[in-house]
C-alpha cells in the first residue's frame, strides 16, 4: 500500500471513529437512522459509496446488531442505502438525496409496529407466566434458575445479559405447556430483541433483572399468581416508557373453583421434555 492510500485510509477510518461515535444517550433505531444520516452528510458521501460493514457499524455505536438492522431496514426501505449480501457485500449508500418525508413515514410505521408489539405482549406474556406456574415440572423450573445464574455469571456482559435474559422468557414459555402460546411468544421475543438496545445494559441494569426474574420465579414456584401479576409490571415497564407506549392492559388470573378451597398446590412432577 502507498503512502498516500494509507493516509486516505487513515483519515477514512478516523473520521468514521468520530461520526460513528458511541451512542450513549438513547440508543433506539431512530438515534441510529440520525447519525447515518449525518455521517452521509457530513462525509459528502453519494451513490455507491461504502459505509462501514455490519459489525463495525454496531461496535463504533456500541448498539446492539438487531438494532442496527432495525435502522438499516428502514434506510433501505426509504431508498437511502443499499445492502447487499456476500461476500463483495456490505452497506453502501443508494442516494445522498434523502427523502425526508418518505423516511419519516417509515419511522413512524416502525414506531407503530413497537407499539403494537409492546402492548400485544403485556397482554399475552401474563397468560404464559400464570400457565408455567400451573403447568411448569422441577426439571423446568431448574431450567429456569439456570438463566437467571448465567445473567448473574455474566453481569458486565451486556450481549451475554441479554442472550440469559431471552433464554430465562424462552423458558417459562416453554414452561407454560401450549405449543401455540410458545410459537406466539418466541416470535414476540424475536421481534422484541432490536428494541431492547433502547434500554441500558450495565451492571446496574443487569442486578435489577436478576432481582426481578428471581422474585418471579419464586412466585412462580409458589404459584402465587397475586404476586405474580404485581411483579410482571416492573418487566413490562421499562420498554413502555422508553417507547411512550401508553395502552396499558391488565390480565388477572382466576383460579378454577376446585383450586379455591385447596390448601395446598399439588405436587409438581418431572416429564419428559419434547
Amino acid at each position: 500500500m502507498s503512502t498516500q492510500a494509507g493516509r486516505r485510509r487513515a483519515t477514512t477510518v478516523e473520521k468514521n471513529a468520530r461520526i460513528f461515535a458511541p451512542i450513549k444517550a438513547h440508543r433506539t433505531f431512530e438515534t441510529v437512522i440520525e447519525r447515518i444520516i449525518e455521517a452521509i452528510d457530513s462525509q459528502g458521501l453519494s451513490e455507491g459509496d461504502r459505509l462501514p460493514n455490519e459489525s463495525e457499524m454496531a461496535r463504533l455505536l456500541e448498539v446492539s446488531r438487531p438494532t442496527l438492522r432495525q435502522a438499516l431496514r428502514v434506510l433501505e426501505t426509504s431508498g437511502v442505502l443499499k445492502i447487499r449480501a456476500g461476500q463483495a457485500g456490505g452497506v453502501f449508500v443508494a442516494s445522498e438525496m434523502v427523502p425526508v418525508e418518505v423516511l419519516g413515514q417509515n419511522i413512524a410505521l416502525e414506531v407503530h409496529h413497537v407499539g403494537e408489539l409492546i402492548a400485544t405482549r403485556r397482554i399475552i406474556e401474563p397468560i404464559v407466566y400464570h400457565l408455567a406456574a400451573e403447568n411448569a415440572s422441577e426439571e423446568e423450573l431448574d431450567r429456569i434458575a439456570d438463566a437467571i445464574e448465567l445473567m448473574r455469571r455474566h453481569l458486565g456482559e451486556p450481549n451475554m445479559i441479554s442472550r440469559a435474559d431471552g433464554l430465562y422468557h424462552r423458558r417459562i414459555a416453554h414452561a407454560a405447556g401450549n405449543q401455540i402460546l410458545l410459537r406466539t411468544m418466541t416470535g414476540i421475543y424475536r421481534d422484541l430483541n432490536p428494541l431492547r438496545g433502547a434500554l441500558s445494559n450495565d451492571r446496574e441494569h443487569g442486578l435489577h433483572m436478576i432481582d426481578v426474574h428471581s422474585r418471579q420465579l419464586e412466585a412462580i414456584r409458589a404459584r402465587d399468581h397475586e404476586g405474580l401479576e404485581r411483579m410482571l409490571q416492573e418487566t413490562f415497564v421499562d420498554l413502555e416508557e422508553e417507547f411512550k407506549v401508553t395502552s396499558r392492559f391488565s390480565v388477572r388470573w382466576t383460579p378454577r373453583e376446585d383450586n379455591v378451597s385447596a390448601k395446598a398446590p399439588p405436587e409438581r412432577k418431572r416429564r419428559a421434555r419434547a
